[in-house]
């Protein structure tokens, strides 16, 4: 979904947007979409600026980070956003120091802003840095690839040479009982 700014009216333009199946492409991204998105906002001129407020909700698919099952994860992401010509933002050469504000900025090309972009990098920010199907997961096992959470594999894990001295301790201690 593109917005022309070219025809942007005075006092900004609301826009709602109910995504279709397949018109998102997440091939470059790790999740599935499961909830087709639906993203509620608003555009507004400041000067030559663009201020993009609203929010993206959807929910995603993504795999355990200790036993790669599938997790659903619901979002419901607001953003505020503001948007640069492209050619105030290719202005700054050398080394610049980042400020807070910078951290919201986004440059627009052609007179336009790409929606799909702005939804698809919402959903990405929204993933939580761990993702666990649940809060005890144990995992796979390093050795045969045997799901923790569902069976007792027989691997003989091996010892960290550093902690050598301490399994000695503890095997000569219950060899006592």
């Amino acid at each position: 979904m593109l917005i022309s700014l070219s025809r942007l009216p005075a006092d900004g333009l609301p826009f709602n947007h109910q995504y279709l199946a397949g018109e998102l492409d997440t091939s470059e991204h790790e999740f599935e979409i499961t909830a087709l998105p639906l993203v509620i906002g608003r555009v507004d001129r400041a000067g030559m600026d663009m201020r993009v407020r609203g929010t993206v909700k959807s929910a995603l698919v993504v795999t355990c980070d200790r036993c790669l099952t599938e997790v659903e994860v619901s979002v419901d992401a607001p953003f505020d956003l503001i948007y640069v010509p492209e050619d105030l933002g290719a202005n700054q050469v050398g080394e610049t120091e980042l400020h807070d504000r910078d951290l919201d900025l986004v440059v627009y090309e052609n007179e336009q802003i790409n929606v799909d972009d702005l939804v698809l990098e919402q959903l990405e920010l929204s993933l939580p840095t761990r993702v666990l199907c649940r809060e005890d997961c144990r995992g796979l096992c390093s050795q045969c690839g045997a799901d923790l959470n569902f069976e007792q594999c027989n691997c003989q894990k091996p010892i960290d040479p550093r902690w050598q001295a301490l399994a000695d301790l503890k095997n000569s201690s219950e060899e006592e009982n």
